[in-house]
């Protein structure tokens, strides 16, 4: 078999599982990580593996378990496994109160639903970004918690119940916000959502579409989305990924393969982003124990020293060398407030930090009295037949702005 026919396979760990309980101070961070290899890692390595435990006389390789300590003194052995090995890794973050804020964003203010909200000010995902950081300070511990209860919630009545009281307690924190406009533009969605609260889809009756909502399984979701770009980037194919078993959210993460896999190969352009649900193609999924995969002890060894890295821990030379050669040779999703605004400010600085002219000034202000003058429009339509703006036939015929084409002229390959 050629080299170029040799399919990718991953490995997968995850820390800082808190289940329901998504407001643990000492856990703020989701972590979850993929040690790619091109072959199969428990086939051609575990001999390696074993060599290393049993040089510390463990049975398995668990970084939290080994301490840093006993993780320097096979550190040299275990980077060169990964030398040996080719290995490559994918890590991705999420902040779980970053997490919240943008699931309380896109569950109140998305335009299709709340006829209060102007069509820019979600679809565009600059402006959605920008005002779902603004709304995050507006979120105080016991909104965050009544929010967090709403979504989840079994009862649709129970969750609608909740809503008003919510958005109530929002509005009236926006003096938190700095700004006039942001205020008058949360404060309207809102006002919307609290006296319209049917409009908004916050309940679901699926449990799996409910444990969405969970770290977890946006951690996976970016995974998948790691391990396509990773495959296609070198054109390969992944063949199986092997997950550490859990009990709890063994059968969601098994569905979201399932749903990503299966998914139309179609690209869709939206709002000046392209992107396909489609992702992994053709791979298995499987969970194991621990113990039964050399891969997922190595990557549990470098997750934990990327969690004490994350969290500002002094390392000794050795294991702070095993994050470096992680960081090297993959790729991070840095799904939280710091990693959004970095990738924010690479993507879309000019935009925000390049002064307007006059003529564009202009252009600008006539697009937002339109967009305003919809607003007011689709309210109004509201009180004859009672839809939400998304039922309605003309939904989807949101006219193009200068903005959207700004944005699309930037996202341009």
């Amino acid at each position: 078999m050629g080299q170029s026919k040799i399919p990718l396979y991953a490995y997968v760990d995850e820390t800082g599982n808190t289940g329901h309980n998504l407001f643990d101070d000492a856990q703020p961070d989701f972590f979850t990580a993929a040690l790619i290899t091109k072959g199969n890692f428990d086939d051609s390595y575990s001999e390696s593996a074993l060599k290393l435990t049993a040089s510390l006389g463990v049975d398995a390789l668990h970084g939290k378990e080994l301490g840093i300590g006993r993780i320097e003194k096979i550190a040299d052995d275990f980077l060169g496994l990964l030398n040996k090995a080719q290995a490559n890794f994918f890590i991705s973050r999420v902040e779980k109160k970053y997490l919240l804020a943008t699931k309380l964003y896109d569950s109140l203010f998305d335009s299709g639903e709340n006829a209060g909200v102007a069509w820019h000010h979600y679809n565009l995902r600059p402006l959605r970004l920008l005002l779902a950081f603004k709304l995050a300070l507006t979120i105080d511990e016991e909104t965050a918690r009544l929010f967090w209860q709403c979504i989840l919630e079994p009862s649709e009545e129970k969750a609608y119940e909740m809503l008003p009281g919510i958005c109530a307690r929002l509005h009236g924190n926006l003096l938190q916000v700095p700004d006039h406009k942001s205020r008058e533009v949360l404060g309207e969605g809102l006002e919307w959502a609290r006296l319209n609260p049917k409009t908004i889809q916050i309940h679901t009756d699926r449990k799996l579409s409910r444990q969405a909502h969970f770290p977890n399984l946006v951690a996976f979701a970016n995974l998948l989305d790691g391990l396509d770009h990773f495959a296609k980037q070198f054109k390969k194919r992944v063949a199986r990924i092997t997950h550490d078993q859990q009990a709890e959210f063994a059968k969601s993460l098994t569905a979201f393969h399932e749903l990503f896999t299966t998914a139309a190969p179609d690209q869709i352009r939206w709002a000046g982003e392209t992107f396909s649900l489609q992702k992994v193609v053709g791979s298995e999924f499987e969970v194991k124990a621990d113990e039964e995969s050399a891969g997922i002890q190595v990557t549990d060894v470098v997750l934990w020293l990327y969690s004490q890295f994350r969290k500002e821990r002094e390392l000794p030379t050795k294991c702070t060398a095993i994050v470096q050669y992680a960081l090297r040779h993959g790729w991070e999703s840095d799904f939280s407030f710091s990693g959004v605004d970095r990738v924010m400010q690479e993507k879309y600085g000019a935009i925000f930090n390049t002064p307007i002219t006059v003529e564009q000034e202009v252009q600008a202000r006539e697009l937002l009295a339109k967009a305003e003058q919809n607003r007011l429009a689709s309210m109004e339509q509201y009180k004859r037949d009672h839809l939400p703006p998304f039922m309605r036939q003309h939904a989807l015929a949101a006219p193009a702005t200068a903005v959207e084409a700004q944005v699309a002229d930037e996202d341009a390959p």
